[in-house]
């Protein structure tokens, strides 16, 4: 009986750090919620003997940032260095972590199911904001979370378009993750709803995302030649009542449709510019910046900075003296795995980062978690329009060691809750 309170006491903290793992602006102290349910998690297991250390594809990875924090820490100003130690102490939590309640799939299966839960929350708040933003101009999450909570001082994102919706978090790409796993898993109105709300994020990560899964979704649907069996009445009949409530709104609510015009126009831009007009979408043209600054920056570099650097999240710094941008700041970082990663952990980091999100693809492909395969491959991809690896401390990384790990069932339309 008590191996028993201590297995479900696991799963309850460990289904608890999905859910606030996607949800960052719900802070206590400085530090997010998730990061105080990680280290409960970790006492936990010490308490009961449960605490254990062997090699695992990510030690590599914390290995990696382990050296270049120890290289650098000195050398950076107070707010990189913050980061540098911050990155660092994210790593070394995520690998305790794993290694001592990521024992069994059912665990795996618990901190998975809290992130989808965790993205169904961001999901619906996703609407929440968009409504209140058109129909009464309130920023409800800086009117929570910073003006009243005081938990964070940017809570929301503005760009030219106008207020974004972002969800519990101050930048889509935050969260994309957690909504992209929604359309991996949950039910058909749920992968609707997760669709309509990444449009409403004008997020390309997010998009970008849930188009590599829908697209495999799809041919698995048309290789199964029980598929049609799947499209019950009840699902049709869901479909079709979703369809007229949207297509109702639009129509009676013309707000709605100059906000659908304004999503629609910013989209077209950002994917407009993929073709080469650097004219078009700013935060696109940025983006691609990065990667074609990539070989001067690398020129700059002495041997230790290639190898090792210049500090975990500490991207911004060799950026900025480059092109001068973002020079107001006191740090940054820069919205792209490879790039964050290459000048952040140097070479040693992002050959570390990219073997372990293999080996995922590998061990998920071996386990038949065909699904979580794909999942994996979208967030490799996103990781080049977003940091989605090493935003708010980490947490995708435990969640793809709990991959590796899970076991249930998903037919074309998954059953798990």
């Amino acid at each position: 009986m008590v191996a028993e309170k201590e297995d479900k006491n696991i799963s309850i903290i460990l289904l608890a750090i999905g859910i606030f793992a996607c949800i960052p602006v719900v802070r206590l102290g400085s530090y997010s919620l998730y990061i105080w349910l990680l280290i409960i998690g970790i006492i936990y297991c010490a308490i009961f003997q449960r605490f254990r250390l062997s090699y695992t594809e990510i030690l590599p990875l914390v290995i990696a940032g382990t050296l270049t924090y120890i290289i650098t820490y000195q050398s950076l100003s107070s707010s990189y260095a913050e980061n540098d130690l911050k990155g660092m102490f994210a790593l070394w939590l995520v690998l305790l972590a794993s290694q001592s309640m990521l024992t069994e799939s059912g665990y795996a299966n618990a901190l998975i199911q809290g992130v989808v839960i965790g993205g169904k929350i961001n999901i619906l708040w996703i609407f929440v904001q968009t409504l209140l933003s058109k129909a009464a101009n309130i920023d409800i999450n800086d009117l929570i979370f910073n003006q009243t909570l005081h938990m964070v001082e940017q809570a929301s994102q503005i760009k030219a378009s106008g207020l974004v919706s972002t969800g519990l978090c101050w930048n889509a790409g935050g969260i994309a993750a957690a909504i992209i796993l929604v359309v991996a898993l949950e039910s058909t109105p749920w992968k609707l709803f997760a669709i309509v709300a990444a449009i409403l994020t004008q997020s390309t990560t997010v998009l970008v995302g849930i188009a590599v899964v829908i697209i495999y979704l799809v041919f698995r649907a048309i290789s199964n030649s029980k598929s049609h069996l799947r499209f019950s009445g009840v699902n049709i009949l869901i479909i079709c009542l979703i369809v007229s409530m949207v297509v109702g709104v639009i129509v009676c609510v013309p707000s709605v449709i100059v906000t659908l015009n304004s999503i629609w126009a910013s989209t077209h831009d950002r994917l407009m510019s993929f073709f080469g007009n650097s004219e078009l979408d700013s935060s696109a043209t940025a983006h691609f910046d990065y990667y074609n600054n990539i070989p001067e920056l690398i020129k700059r570099m002495d041997v230790s900075q290639f190898i090792n650097g210049y500090g975990i999240d500490c991207s911004g710094l060799p950026y900025t003296k480059l092109t001068n941008q973002y020079f107001w700041l006191d740090s940054w970082f820069v919205e792209s795995d490879i790039v964050n990663t290459l000048l952040g952990m140097g070479i040693m980091g992002i050959i570390c980062l990219y073997y372990f999100l293999f080996s995922v693809v590998k061990v998920t492909r071996r386990n038949q978690m065909i699904i979580l395969t794909f999942v994996t491959i979208a967030y490799i991809i996103c990781g080049f329009f977003y940091n989605i690896q090493s935003v708010t401390y980490s947490w995708l990384i435990l969640v793809e060691v709990a991959f590796c790990k899970a076991k249930f069932d998903i037919g074309v339309e998954n059953k798990t809750k």
